[in-house]
Order: C-alpha cells, then structure tokens, then sequence
C-alpha cells in the first residue's frame, strides 16, 4: 500500500517516526436509545462503570502532571474529578434512565445539557467557571460509555506514542506531558491556539490543521509526523523513513547548536544590538529559555495559573509566588508578565463566565479584569510584592483607549497604598506597558505611548483583527497575511510612535520567531524581539548577517508594494 501524506500545520519543531494512538475523532452524535425495563439496572451500572474508569483515568493523568510540572498545573483536573464526585449529576442521570428508560448516554446528554444552560445563567461564583471542565468531563464519559479506546493516559510507557485526536481539551493537553510521547496530531488548530502553545512549552512536535487524519488512521498505523513541514506521512514506505530519519538528524544537529554559548546582545554586521528574548508559559522554562541564550523574558502568560486553579482563583500569594520563582531563575535578567489575557478563542476553558456569540470581540483580558476586580485586584498586589524583588515589568493586554490604561494604573496605585499601609514591601513604580494588538490602538499608538512605559506588539492578533480573519478558520486562513501592507504600515506607526515617545518597543507574536522576517522587522526599527525560544538562535543568526541600513532601505521599499505576495517576493529576491 502506498504512503499516504497530509498537510496541517507544523506548530512545534521536531520529526518522529511511530506507532499512532487515536484520542478521539470528531465528536459523534449521541442519540436516543430505548431501553427495556429489564435492562435499566444494568445500564445504571454501566453509568457508573463509566464514572469510575473516568475517575481512574483523570486520577492518573493528575499524578503524572505533579510528577512533571508541579502541583500548580495538576490542579487543572482537581475540577474535572470535582464533577464527577458530585452525586447530583450521577442522580439525575440515573433518573433519566429509570423514567425515559433510554440509554445512559441520552441521559447524561440531557443531564450535562441543563447543567451547562444553568452556568451560562449565573453571573458570579465558581460554578459559572465550570462550564470548560463539564465539557471535558462529559467527553470523557461518552467516550468510555462507547466503548472507545482510552484517553491515552493509561497507555504503554515503554513506547514512543503519536497522538490523533479531533481536537485536544484542558486535560488532553495536560496529557502532553507524558515522557514516552513523541508527537500529535490534530485534525483542527492554529498556530497560535492554546494546544501549539503548550506543545512548544513542553517542545513537544506536533502538526494541526490536518482536516480529517482521524478518519484516515487507526490506532497501531504507522506515521511520520514532521513539525518543521507540517506534514504527516501515512503508512510510510522504507524511503519514506530513510528520508525522515535524514532529516530527524540534521534538525537535532542544528537544534544542539542553537544552545547559546554567550547571552550578549546580537548585533547587525555595523554594530546595532538587537535583544532576543522567550516567549514562555511554565517558570519551569526559564532553564531552556537561558540555555538557548535568551536575555529576558519578553512575555510570560500568566493565563495557565488561572487554569491550574479552576474553579478556584489564583490568590494574591499563589500570584506572588509564582512571579518571584520565575523571577528568580532568570535574574538579573528582565521579565515581563502579561496580566490576564483569558478569553475569545486562545483557550478551551470557560474560565471567564456565560459564553459568548462573538468572543473573539467580546469580554477578554483588560476589559475583563477591570470589570471584574475581584480577580484582577490579587493579581496586581502579587505582581507588585514581586517586583519590589526583582527585575519585572508588568504589560497590559488588548488596550484599545488610554482610559483603560489610566484605570490600570489607578489600580496599581491603590493596592500599592494598601500594600504599604499594611507594611508589605512592593514597588510601586514598576514598568506599565501594553500590548499593541488591536487596530485601534496600532493608530493611536503616539497617545498610547504617552501613558506607556512600553510597547509589545501582538502580531497574532492585530494580524487577524486588522484583516477581519479568523485565524483558525480553513476558509479563510489563506488571507491571514502578515505581509499585508496594512499590517507592515500598522508597525512601521507603532515603532515610530514609540521611539518618539522614547519608550522601548519589541514585538512578541509569530512573526518575531520566523528568521525569515526578521531582516523586515530590523528594517521597520524593531531592536527587540521575544519568540519561543527554540528560535533565539535562528533570528540571533538572522541579525548577525544584516547591514541595518541595507534592512532599513528594504523595509522602505517593502512599504511600497501593494500586496504581501509582491512584499514576500521582493524580500526573498533581496
């Protein structure tokens, strides 16, 4: 039989060879089946078999995320095994059965159903945060009343294993953590989802987008999963392998060299220092992020804190311990901690309350935290308490007016009072900056730089806002365009508005990771870049080889040209 090759999307480095383990595939209606009377009690039980097996499972998969990441982000399933200790939800599924005589999957449908309408109801309190896990919980238990294989959890340790599944939920991607995994693959994604992000965290490789490899593989095929193409290859022929491993080999010689030597600043060939700081999502990166000579770390999101303690709130020293521990392994470099940014598409987790018809454009990070200070109030007392320890900069996501930067602020000086009357050291001077990622604030960047100490700019973002693209729709993923010369235009005004303001300016999305651009982005005026940092390297090597002036003369003419498929020619030709 021939090898078959699909392309997705490669969100995570690496090329492996290996057996799959199919999660899941796309979710499969669930109808109702009748039930004779005889035949109630058993299917009772099986309900509760299935309960059971989902404890057992989620118990495991607890255990070895303690084993890996700590007690912080095993908390993230402390929810899931809440529910499903909750006697109610087994009650009332039983009852359905016991009256409707149908089958434990119709009921438990129905059950999770009114649960969920109920949580989109309740405007405050943990339940309404539950809505994610009751999801997840709810997969889980169909799944095993299926029949299916396993979550994968339980499976062998003395094998690599390659992962497929539809999709991957909070606690599937919790599972990434397992020492014998080797890869994923997923038949939806992007490459900024909050899956490719947790995967580059843990480095592990992974391709997404891949449209329907759940329906073309079964557990035990043989696959070639390439992170670097995005490709994966079916039932691979000897050639198929020889190639892969040829090129497995060339990746992890070139990835051994990336690991930096000297963490000095990179410079263009007549001598402009450009820093190259990591994007991260765990304190337990800051050893790999200085092993490949990061020189801060340029955005830290503290989103996954929140998920570790869902249903429960991160607390002000939970917050403040956090921070000082990240802080402390990457002193005496810079960190910049990005307050809240739950919300629109970046995560599974309906962590922030009913949903939303529009989310993407709806209540998201700072608009979120202001109105919710209850929240937002512990995180900013923990940040303060940190930075009066060591060097940390505190950045503002999805600014749109100077109002919101002016409340932050207002806020910062009132738990600093507060702080102070209480006797707790803090630092009530430390750097308020915000992320540049929406259009209204690229064009009002020199006001915004007015009440800034600095800019990061969020090309994943302003990208898809800009160009009225969802970036995780296939239809239209063809016109997410970072050379688009609105967007190139949108930063050339933000770069020039900060340097007039003299305050520093980086950008921390995509596009500051891709080697290929950064001759562009030196050009534009950028000198500080924060990317993932198994690409530090690359883009240090990018810049050693630039003449800043011959960038910036290029990144002019870019400017000119009318259409990024005319902006990447001529920077390829160049």
């Amino acid at each position: 039989m021939n090898a078959e090759k699909l392309r997705g999307l490669g969100v995570s480095s690496g090329i492996v060879t290996g057996r799959v383990v199919v999660l899941q595939s796309a979710n499969l209606p669930v109808v109702p089946v009748p039930v004779p009377p005889e035949r109630i009690a058993d299917e009772i039980e099986r309900l509760e078999s299935a309960r059971r097996k989902s404890r057992a499972e989620l118990q495991d998969l607890r255990d070895r995320t303690f084993q890996v990441l700590g007690e912080t982000y095993a908390g993230i399933i402390d929810a899931q095994l809440l529910i499903l200790d909750d006697p109610g939800l087994l009650r009332q599924t039983a009852q359905r059965i016991k009256v409707g005589r149908i089958s434990a999957a119709w009921a438990l449908k129905e059950v999770v159903g009114e649960y969920l309408r109920k949580f989109e109801t309740i405007a405050e309190g943990a339940f309404r945060e539950r809505g994610g896990d009751l999801q997840d919980v709810h997969l889980r238990l169909q799944r095993i009343l299926r029949g299916d294989v396993q979550g994968g959890e339980n499976l062998p340790e003395d094998q690599p294993l390659l992962i497929v599944a539809h999709t991957l939920g909070p606690s599937d991607t919790v599972m990434l953590t397992r020492k014998n995994l080797a890869g994923f693959a997923t038949d939806v994604g992007g490459k900024t989802s909050h899956t490719a992000i947790l995967a580059q965290a843990l480095s592990v490789p992974a391709v997404v987008g891949l449209k329907d490899i759940t329906q073309r593989v079964r557990t035990g095929d043989e696959i070639i999963l390439d992170g670097e193409t995005g490709t994966v290859t079916i039932r691979p022929g000897a050639n198929d392998r020889m190639v892969a491993e040829r090129s497995r080999l060339r990746l992890a010689e070139r990835e051994s060299a990336w690991v930096a030597v000297e963490t000095t600043p990179a410079s263009t060939l007549d001598g402009t220092a450009v820093s190259v700081l990591a994007n991260i999502e765990f304190p337990q990166e800051v050893q790999k992020a200085l092993a490949y000579g990061a020189e801060g770390i340029g955005l830290y999101r503290s989103e996954f804190l929140f998920l570790a303690r869902s249903p429960d709130l991160p607390t002000e020293e939970d917050h403040y311990r956090t921070y000082v521990e990240l802080a402390d392994r990457m002193a005496p470099a810079p960190v910049t901690i990005r307050t809240l940014d739950l919300g629109g598409e970046k995560y599974f987790h309906e962590v922030l309350g009913p949903q939303e018809s529009n989310p993407v454009l709806g209540l998201r990070a700072v608009r979120f935290c202001l109105q919710r200070q209850d929240i937002f109030r512990p995180q900013i007392r923990g940040l303060l308490r940190a930075a009066a320890e060591a060097d940390i900069r505190i950045m503002i996501p999805l600014v749109t007016t100077t109002d919101e930067i002016r409340q932050v602020r207002a806020l910062i000086m009132e738990e600093a009072g507060s702080l102070f009357a209480a006797g707790i050291p803090c630092r009530e001077d430390v750097p308020v900056g915000i992320m540049v990622e929406v259009p209204a604030a690229a064009w009002s960047a020199d006001i915004l730089a007015l009440e800034s100490d600095f800019f990061s700019i969020g090309t994943n973002d302003l990208i898809q806002y800009a160009l009225a693209v969802d970036r995780s729709n296939e239809a239209v993923d063809y016109l997410y365009q970072p050379l688009h010369p609105a967007v190139l235009r949108m930063l050339k005004f933000i770069i020039e508005s900060a340097d007039r303001a003299g305050i520093p300016v980086s950008l921390c999305g995509e596009m500051a990771g891709d080697e290929e651009m950064t001759p562009l982005l030196i050009g534009l005026g950028l000198r500080e870049l924060s990317v993932q940092p198994r690409a530090i390297q690359p883009v240090r090597q990018a810049i050693r080889k630039l003449h800043t002036r011959d960038a910036e003369a290029r990144a002019l003419k870019a400017l000119d040209l009318p259409t990024a498929l005319e902006v990447q020619e001529f920077l390829l030709a160049t």
